[in-house]
């Protein structure tokens, strides 16, 4: 469950909050919700007073520490500080640079309720240090001496445009920010209807589904240069068009209506595979690394100059699906640091090497296709590359006799098969039936 957030202004903070007594499971739901409230809006650390909770238990979910601290003591901290910008869930739209101990040692309980010490260094060090001061009605603003060093803007508003998974965890997490305050998202854009499963019905896309169930007005137009619709976007007056995985590339009617950028949440290390399946092509070709831009867009495909990269180890056992996953939550991190930096005017664009570009197509049914007895030699990589679409397959058997009707048969990834009308099997499993069928992979 999505917990509601308190503000640093609200009459908790003149508590004094007690320890928690025993792990319950009462405490066990809190703490579960509290990583969901934390998931959704994308911080790093919610302490239990944050949600309105009057007890000395605090969470961190950042990179490799992933712990619950409850009755924490923090033991020592080094002398050697280091200041960095930090924000707050409670304190939305606010900003400063903080000094904070580059190293401590804290004692605590986890929620087995197994006391522990952990010495943490660097940021971890650092979240540690905010969510420890707000058991103790601390605030990161208590800690800046210098009032220069703080700084406010107005909640940044963000029209949405996207269509499949990959957009919807990238609204997701915008989603989380307009809880928090940071953040309000007036209207999502996204495809029509279309039909899917086997009634062929037609079905809402991720993102409209999600944007309905957080109640954000969504649109779905088939002309993007309609008249009706570029008012509507002029009226609302966004700082910034967010756009994933949308499907489209929009006219400049709609480019010039925000007043700071139309930004892009493209899954590649531009200018490195533009194009609409960057994610199947770096599969495909055996990169081992990709990554996300966040560029500004311009009427060409994925040509815009550049607001920031981060770059994502693929894995072998990789495939669209589960790389795509990966882009879009290393998506979310991006865009809210671009948003922040471009909204204080501390980020410029900077041009792509047009020189460098290479180009991915709209995949369709027939790119999958093999002939099981000439495989290609990247058949294990294309597997992976073509899953969940358009899928690799083959038809079985490959016979010019009438008497046997061939049928297609899909190649799954983890050396899996699925003949047309039955359930997947292992590769060994399906040999072991058709001896004829010699593919390896």
């Amino acid at each position: 469950m999505i917990l509601p957030l308190t503000r640093n202004t609200d009459p908790i903070w003149k508590q004094k909050f007690q320890n928690v007594p025993q792990i319950t499971p009462e405490i066990k739901r809190l703490v579960a919700d509290m990583r969901e409230t934390l998931e959704l809006t994308s911080a790093v650390g919610l302490a239990a007073p944050q949600v309105g909770v009057p007890l000395r238990l605090f969470i961190v979910d950042y990179a490799r520490l992933k712990e619950v601290f409850i009755n924490p003591k923090l033991i020592s901290r080094a002398k050697e500080t280091h200041q960095l910008e930090e924000g707050c869930l409670s304190v939305p739209c606010t900003r400063g640079k903080v000094t904070r101990a580059n190293e401590l040692e804290i004692e605590y309980s986890d929620l087995k309720g197994r006391r522990k010490q952990a010495k943490l260094t660097g940021y971890y060090a650092r979240i540690v240090q905010h969510e420890y001061d707000h058991l103790s009605s601390i605030f990161y603003l208590d800690r800046i001496k210098e009032k220069k060093d703080i700084y406010t803007y107005e909640p940044i508003k963000i029209v949405f445009f996207g269509t499949p998974n990959f957009g919807a965890i990238i609204l997701k997490s915008l989603i989380g920010q307009q809880i928090v305050g940071e953040y309000t998202i007036p209207l999502v854009v996204t495809a029509p209807d279309k039909p899917a499963g086997r009634g062929q019905e037609l079905a809402a896309s991720p993102v409209c589904k999600l944007a309905n169930e957080f109640n954000i007005p969504v649109i779905t137009p088939e002309i993007l240069k309609d008249i009706k619709l570029i008012k509507r976007l002029r009226y609302l007056k966004p700082d910034f068009l967010v756009l994933a995985a949308y499907g489209k590339i929009l006219p400049k009617e709609i480019l010039a209506i925000p007043k700071k950028y139309p930004l892009n949440v493209h899954p590649s290390l531009l200018p490195k595979y533009r194009g609409p399946s960057p994610v199947s092509a770096a599969i495909l070709n055996g990169d081992k690394y990709t990554g996300v831009t966040i560029m500004v867009m311009n009427e060409k495909m994925d040509s815009g100059d550049i607001l920031a990269a981060a770059r994502q180890k693929i894995s072998l056992r990789d495939t669209t699906a589960t790389l795509e996953t990966k882009l879009a939550n290393l998506g979310t991190n991006l865009i809210h640091y671009v948003l922040h930096l471009a909204t204080t005017n501390k980020i410029k664009p900077y041009p792509q090497d047009s020189t460098k570009a290479t180009y991915t197509k709209i995949l369709k049914k027939e790119d999958g296709y093999i002939d099981w007895k000439k495989p290609p030699e990247n058949l294990e990589r294309m597997i992976r590359a073509y899953h969940p679409w358009p899928g690799v397959w083959t038809r079985y058997p490959n016979s010019k006799v009438k008497s046997q009707k061939s049928k297609i048969l899909k190649l799954l990834p983890k050396k899996m098969v699925q003949l047309e009308g039955k359930n997947p099997v292992t590769l060994e499993e399906f040999k072991s039936g058709h001896q004829d069928f010699t593919l390896d992979w």
